[in-house]
């Protein structure tokens, strides 16, 4: 009786670690996405601040003739 007792105390912890590792894996899939998705915005305003700061320096540039 104890050990049928300790079975389902087992199972039921069984399944609660799984339904856990579940969630954290849907966590990090999620948080993974995230992550490239800012990396790539931050790529796009890195190149956009490049293209502004040529800009400048550009028209800096044009005056010195």
């Amino acid at each position: 009786n104890i050990l049928k007792e300790n079975l389902k105390a087992l199972n039921k912890q069984f399944h609660s670690t799984n339904l856990e590792n579940q969630l954290l894996k849907n966590q990090q899939s999620t948080l993974v996405t995230e992550k490239a998705e800012l990396i790539k915005k931050n790529e796009t305003a890195k190149a956009h601040l490049k293209s502004l700061l040529e800009r400048i320096e550009n028209i800096k540039d044009y005056g010195k003739d």
